[in-house]
């Protein structure tokens, strides 16, 4: 059977003002159980669209923790983003990513360019990550030569950004002594 490699959660569904750990629980429960029914290499959607509230206490329990997961490997290469119609709404997300020390990526509808990093990174790997997003795919050495560092300093970077879950890595070759992956954005 050929399981889908994405899908998506209208976040609404678990109400239009969304402020409780509780509720955030119940709604990780659903979060985790959609992760767990895609392939490894799936990918999560998150939709705000049609909530007027996401406090604190409910992004934290319900895609904070998720995310925390993610990043623990319990997920396989798995990722997870975010849709939403506005910045506003992601503030709160967005604070208690930074307080685990996460990130996540979330399409805005309002802003430009729509695609902005919730919660904490660092403005080099920003910097990696959007230049990885503009090309689709790249090798630590193409990102090193654009970027105008050192190959160790850009593969430190992108180390972190697979780690997060932020991009993905795919193994191309061996090359002695070390092995050869390309990079891929997980957006579009």
């Amino acid at each position: 059977m050929n399981r889908m490699k994405s899908t998506s959660i209208d976040v609404a569904r678990f109400g239009r003002r969304l402020g409780t750990r509780s509720e955030g629980a119940s709604a990780r429960r659903e979060i985790v159980a959609a992760l767990e029914r895609l392939p490894d290499d799936g990918q999560l959607t998150l939709s705000l669209h049609g909530v007027d509230v996401v406090s604190g206490s409910f992004a934290d329990e319900a895609i904070g923790k998720t995310c925390q997961l993610l990043t623990s490997g319990a997920y396989g290469d798995r990722t997870l983003i975010v849709t939403s119609p506005s910045a506003d709404l992601t503030e709160d997300l967005s604070d208690k990513l930074a307080q685990r020390k996460l990130a996540v990526l979330c399409r805005v509808d309002d802003a430009a360019p729509p695609w902005r990093v919730l919660g904490q990174l660092a403005d080099p790997l920003v910097e990696t990550l959007h230049l990885l997003m503009e090309r689709k795919s790249a090798t630590t050495k193409e990102l090193a030569d654009a970027l105008g560092i050192a190959a160790n300093a850009c593969h430190n970077r992108i180390r972190h950004l697979v780690q997060l879950h932020l991009v993905r890595e795919e193994r191309v070759g061996a090359a002695a002594p070390n092995t050869q992956y390309r990079f891929h954005s997980i957006v579009a």
